[in-house]
């Protein structure tokens, strides 16, 4: 098993077995002050199985992390595998998965990151910087507290 693509992105979706994006590939957040609640993200995966792996179930898990430390954002599931009909005998499977999230907190400013893992292994991770400040440009936002 392999992250083969792991982003963040405002939201996501699987439909068909295809991965639709709105505004992917982000890892920087702008926030007026801390702490900061940011209303919706999505953690975008794409996760490479092989033939020897299935069918089998697996334990999935996204952790937000600051410095090592667990925040209070996390989700966790079953990744199940099959063979799809028509794979080829030997061929990977690859399972785009979509975690969204909704009012994510931020206590302090600093580097996050989104801990994937299966199984206890850990599959990758996704980066995210948040600081304070502003987009230049963008209309005004409430004041720091």
């Amino acid at each position: 098993m392999e992250l083969t693509t792991a982003m963040l992105a405002d939201a996501a979706q699987v439909a068909g077995g295809k991965l639709y994006v709105l505004g992917g590939q982000w890892d920087r957040l702008l926030v007026a002050g801390f702490p900061a609640v940011h209303p919706a993200m999505a953690v975008v995966l794409v996760i490479r199985v092989e033939y020897t792996e299935a069918p089998q179930t697996f334990q999935l898990h996204a952790e937000l992390t600051l410095d090592g430390q667990s925040q209070d954002a996390r989700a966790s599931g079953q990744l199940a595998t099959g063979h799809s009909p028509g794979q080829a005998a030997g061929a990977p499977a690859f399972v785009p998965l979509v975690i969204a999230f909704a009012n994510v907190a931020f206590g302090e400013p600093g580097r996050y990151e989104w801990v994937i893992t299966a199984d206890d292994a850990e599959l990758g991770r996704v980066p995210l910087e948040v600081l304070a400040g502003t987009v230049p440009g963008a209309p005004p936002g409430p004041p720091p507290q």
